[in-house]
Parts: C-alpha cells; sequence; structure tokens
C-alpha cells in the first residue's frame, strides 16, 4: 500500500465531516428543538435537504449520509456548549467538536443574525437535482386503452415547506411582514419525488425555491389529511392563508405548531415531556 493509501485508508467507509452552514442549520434546530430524535419533523426534513444537496456535490457516497439517525445523534454535539443542556445529552458523534464550538460562540448571542444566516444557507443549498436540467423535457407519448388503477393505504408524510422568492411576487396582496414567510402544506408519500415534481413546475434557474422545513410521516393516508386539514385550518384561524395549501405565516410559529403533538381528531396537545 502507498503512503496515500494507508492515509487515506481511515476515511474508508466515514462520512464527510460536517460544514460550517449544515452545521448552522443544525444549530438553528438544537435551539427550537434541543431533545429531537430521528422522528422529529425537523430533523426528517433538514436530512433530505442534506442528503440532496450531497448527492448534488458528490459528497453522499454511504447510505448513511446525514441520515436523521445520524443528524439527531451530531445534535446532542450542542449540549457540550450549553450550560442549560439536559445531563446526559452531550454524548452525540466525537467528530466536529471545533465547528460546532465555533458556530456556537457566534450566534448564540446573536439570534437575528443566525437566522439571517440560516435564510442564506437555504438559500445556497437548495439541490440542484431536485430542478429539471437547462434542456427540454422529454414526456411519453401519448397511450391509448383500458388502463386499470389499483390505489393501496399506507405510510404517508405531511410536509412543511418554505417557498423561497420575492414575496411581492409570491403574494403581491399582503403588506409585507418581518418574520412571515410563504409556506405550503401538504402529503406524500416520497418527500424527494414531491420536491421534485414542485421544481419541475418552475424553470431551472428561477429564483423562486422549495425548501423543506418539516416532514411526519403517518401509519395511514387518512391520518395523514387529518394533520393536513388541521394545520390549513390553524392558518385560516390564524389569518395566514392566502388561498389552497398556501400560507403566509411566521416561519418559526408554524414549524413549531407543526411539530407539536396532535391526536387522531385534528387536536394539538402539549410536547411529551
Amino acid at each position: 500500500m502507498t503512503d496515500a493509501g494507508r492515509k487515506a485508508a481511515p476515511n474508508r467507509g466515514r462520512n464527510p465531516n460536517w460544514s460550517r452552514d449544515e452545521t448552522v442549520l443544525l444549530m438553528d434546530i438544537y435551539l427550537s428543538a434541543p431533545r429531537a430524535e430521528k422522528t422529529n419533523p425537523q430533523i426528517v426534513a433538514l436530512s433530505a435537504l442534506l442528503r440532496a444537496a450531497g448527492r448534488r456535490d458528490g459528497r453522499a457516497a454511504l447510505a448513511s449520509f446525514r441520515n436523521p439517525a445520524g443528524i439527531a445523534m451530531r445534535l446532542r454535539n450542542f449540549g457540550r456548549h450549553d450550560p442549560n443542556a439536559p445531563l446526559g445529552r452531550d454524548s452525540g458523534l466525537r467528530p466536529g467538536g471545533a465547528i460546532d464550538a465555533e458556530v456556537w460562540r457566534e450566534f448564540i448571542h446573536d439570534r437575528v443574525a443566525l437566522k439571517t444566516e440560516v435564510e442564506r444557507i437555504r438559500r445556497s443549498i437548495v439541490a440542484d437535482d431536485w430542478r429539471p436540467g437547462p434542456t427540454s423535457s422529454r414526456g411519453p407519448v401519448p397511450s391509448f386503452g383500458a388502463r386499470t388503477t389499483v390505489t393501496t393505504d399506507g405510510r404517508t408524510g405531511a410536509y412543511l415547506l418554505l417557498v423561497d422568492g420575492p414575496i411581492n411576487v409570491l403574494v403581491p396582496s399582503v403588506d409585507i411582514v418581518d418574520g412571515r414567510s410563504v409556506m405550503k402544506i401538504g402529503r406524500t408519500i416520497d418527500l424527494d419525488r414531491r420536491m421534485a415534481e414542485l421544481a419541475g413546475g418552475l424553470p431551472p434557474y428561477a429564483s423562486i425555491r422549495y425548501v423543506p422545513i418539516a416532514f411526519r410521516m403517518f401509519h395511514s393516508a387518512a391520518e395523514a389529511h387529518t394533520f393536513e386539514r388541521a394545520i390549513l385550518d390553524l392558518c385560516d384561524a390564524e389569518g395566514w392563508s392566502v388561498g389552497g395549501e398556501f400560507a403566509y405565516a411566521p416561519l418559526d410559529d408554524l414549524r413549531r405548531r407543526f411539530c407539536e403533538n396532535w391526536d387522531n381528531h385534528g387536536k394539538s396537545r402539549p410536547p411529551t415531556p
């Protein structure tokens, strides 16, 4: 084995270290949900975003790249720097302590700067593999005759997406309010596929893009529909709805409500301690 091979060998089978931008997005989640586990809607959505970005730049070589379990464990690293962290929550993943500490020091006393940086990062890493290429598409040729469709029930997810773009273009009829964003609520069995479908409705280099903010799975489509309807009803009640599945809402408030526990009747419940 060459010297280069010996140096590279310890990194085989390991995911790349976390970047500063990835760590900033993770800190944003930590400050709202320090106990988040792998099923937390914010963790699942961040995994989808980072995995898609990793596929784009060639870093997602392993199936475990930025998966929800790894992100949830990585989240615990911030407990080392948080004096208010619950005991026993600072084990986490060992690599990356320096970048965690750097990001923590930079933003822990400046939440406004953190929010601005999170917005910048989201815009910069929305994955190109959710977007169509610059060449024309090639749809299927027409086909005719009888068709049979069989629909089966199963696990279905509800999503909360940020619709990032100029507010005066997205919702020209509303008054611009600081802290509010255009959001889309919907359901799907495959978030990656849905992201690609939505992006396919926009030109490849449009200034409008969809960013996953939260995604939670349910045992059936009926449960996902009930939850989706409850969130849309909430938007109606709060005066956030702007029509269809879209809302112009305080992002942090809507994200928090989306991540709360809900019963089978579409009523929110306090989070489990």
